[in-house]
């Protein structure tokens, strides 16, 4: 019975090895299908990020260029008030100097006069003879 035993192993052993090798060779064909189809969706993946980075800089650069074209306009505009506050001040300045009377060269020009003001009398204190006041 060993004898056959023997026999039997050699042949019962070689066709489960080979189905083994065959299985383990396909699922490691699978596998490296697998990591091939993962490296080229990363490396799609990494192309979109690179486009949106290059187009988030594209945005970027246009709006910087909007803000600086922005702030030129608000710098003019901050200039022309100025001139014109400036401006607006000189004729007021020069309004003013007109409207002033200068002052008088005469410096021993009589002072104007005031009308005394006529003092009040302070109140009567009350006497002994007045019925209000009891003692």
């Amino acid at each position: 019975m060993r004898d056959r035993l023997w026999v039997l192993i050699p042949a019962a052993g070689f066709p489960f090895l080979l189905v083994l090798f065959v299985v383990l060779w396909q699922s490691l064909q699978q596998q490296s299908r697998t990591i091939q189809d993962l490296g080229q969706r990363l490396d799609g993946l990494e192309g979109i990020n690179q486009r949106d980075g290059e187009g988030k800089r594209d945005l970027i650069e246009q709006q910087l260029g909007v803000l600086q074209t922005r702030q030129q306009t608000l710098q003019r505009q901050i200039s022309n008030l100025e001139n014109w506050q400036r401006a607006s001040s000189q004729r007021e300045r020069a309004l003013w100097n007109r409207l002033e009377p200068p002052f008088p060269s005469n410096s021993a020009a009589p002072p104007s006069e005031e009308p005394e003001i006529e003092r009040a009398r302070p109140p009567a204190l009350p006497s002994a003879q007045d019925p209000t006041i009891t003692p």
